[in-house]
């Protein structure tokens, strides 16, 4: 065998070595997902969850953060709609972030001891819109990701407690975000 037949032998036999060897770490996912850093209470982690197993069709524990971030995305455009022909962004009583918590019916978060710093997995357009979000909020309130976040979080535990979804059967989240601009589009 000469030298350059040993040679691309070597080469390709490498290469295929390679090629089969595991990853190590975490699977690859069909969806990119970024971390976003946020501080969240123990409660809070169970409660992502506890609502995991609640969500209907093949949505898991992953989903359930991009499903606050657009399910809150939705909800402030539809408060943006309706004050769109006043000068405000927000109705005159909405003063603080706790104001939003009242206006929408949902029970105030209970500040705890037990607080901390945890990265949450965001869908790239989750991230752009989670950006967004936090950037008028802390632009209007002074309000940090971690409360943004926690509003989207308690946002999405009222949605699902009061929503039935029987006979749904989502694989995805573009579904749920189906689900919510037909809602949407129904209300109006």
């Amino acid at each position: 065998m000469s030298e350059d037949n040993r040679k691309l032998s070597t080469e390709s036999t490498l290469a295929a070595l390679l090629r089969d060897k595991p990853k190590r770490g975490r699977p690859p996912s069909s969806v990119n997902r970024q971390s976003v850093y946020v501080a969240l209470s123990a409660e809070q982690k169970k409660t992502i969850s506890t609502l995991a197993g609640r969500l209907p069709g093949t949505l898991v524990r992953a989903d359930v953060p991009d499903m606050a971030v657009m399910l809150f995305s939705v909800r402030f455009e539809q408060l943006r709609d309706a004050m769109a022909d006043r000068a405000r962004e927000l109705p005159e009583g909405v003063t603080d972030l706790q104001s939003l918590y009242y206006l929408w019916d949902i029970p105030l978060p209970q500040p705890g001891s037990d607080v901390k710093w945890t990265s949450i997995r965001l869908s790239p357009q989750q991230v752009v819109q989670f950006g967004r979000l936090q950037g008028t909020f802390n632009a209007i309130f002074g309000a940090n990701r971690s409360h943004v976040f926690a509003l989207a979080l308690a946002l999405l535990v009222n949605h699902i407690e009061e929503t039935d979804f029987s006979g749904q059967s989502w694989s995805s989240v573009n579904d749920f975000e189906q689900f919510l601009v037909s809602n949407n589009q129904s209300d109006q």
